[in-house]
């Protein structure tokens, strides 16, 4: 969906490292962060909101703990 603009709307990804870090970046065009991004880094994708991406990385850090 884009805005007045012509702009996408902001989307937010989960990626991890190499080091099993994680972290939430911002983007707006899928196919921009998947030619950015080695596609296996890529833990999730597609959040309205930073603060759904961080609920959905703190579900994974907790599932992978246990």
């Amino acid at each position: 969906m884009n805005t007045l603009r012509g702009f996408s709307r902001m989307q937010y990804a989960v990626i991890e490292t190499r080091r099993n870090e994680r972290f939430v970046i911002a983007y707006r065009n899928e196919r921009s962060l998947r030619e950015f991004i080695a596609a296996p880094c890529i833990v999730a994708s597609g959040f309205a909101s930073r603060e759904a991406a961080m609920a959905e990385m703190a579900g994974l850090v907790t599932s992978k703990a246990a």
